[in-house]
């Protein structure tokens, strides 16, 4: 009798403690790491800005839609088609000739009377090896034969001689020679106003 009622005691303490320890766990909460303490202010959320905002599309200005894309692209492609503008500059102005210039340019006859002159001199100088020498009549008579070979090298069309058998231009002044060298020689007629190096003057070699 004795056995069974400690047995019966012992099960009722068992139970009791088993029901205490069960409600007293069910009743303790663990502190959370994040939550916060009693009475503390929540902490507040940082604000995020995204990247849409309105803000940003000011900033990166209007958007344009595929339309006006297609016309910029339309105007370029023909702008670039088209054929460059060729700039014609305007003619120069016609250059005024003189009247008189086409006969001053060419050599007239007391010019090319000079030439021959000086081409039966260097054809003289080349056979005997140097220029006639002398004054103006002395000139003539080496040229009219008065040479070792008695060869005529006077020209026929320039047979003007004064009375002291000096060679004269077209305007009756004797011909004025000088030796530039042993086998050159200059010959200058005055020209038209009769006085020598004067730029009227003509002047052969």
């Amino acid at each position: 009798m004795k056995r069974w009622l400690g047995g019966l005691l012992l099960l009722l303490l068992v139970t009791s403690g088993g029901w205490w320890m069960l409600h007293r766990e069910q009743g303790f909460v663990r502190p959370s790491a994040e939550a916060p303490p009693e009475g503390a202010p929540s902490p507040v959320k940082p604000a995020v800005k995204k990247a849409g905002g309105s803000k940003a599309r000011e900033e990166a200005g209007p958007m344009v839609s595929p339309a006006q894309i297609e016309a910029m692209a339309a105007a370029v492609m023909s702008a670039v088609q088209q054929k460059p503008v060729r700039i014609e500059a305007p003619p120069p102005a016609p250059v005024q000739v003189p009247p008189d210039y086409p006969a001053s340019i060419q050599p007239g006859p007391e010019h090319q009377e000079a030439e021959e002159i000086a081409l039966n001199i260097r054809n003289f100088s080349q056979r005997f090896g140097g220029n006639p020498v002398g004054s103006n009549a002395e000139i003539v008579q080496a040229l009219q034969g008065g040479n070792p070979g008695k060869a005529n090298y006077m020209p026929q069309s320039a047979m003007r001689l004064n009375g002291n058998g000096e060679l004269i231009d077209k305007w009756g002044r004797p011909y004025f020679f000088h030796a530039n060298s042993a086998t050159e020689m200059e010959v200058r007629s005055a020209g038209p106003d009769g006085r020598l190096f004067t730029p009227d003057d003509i002047v052969t070699k």
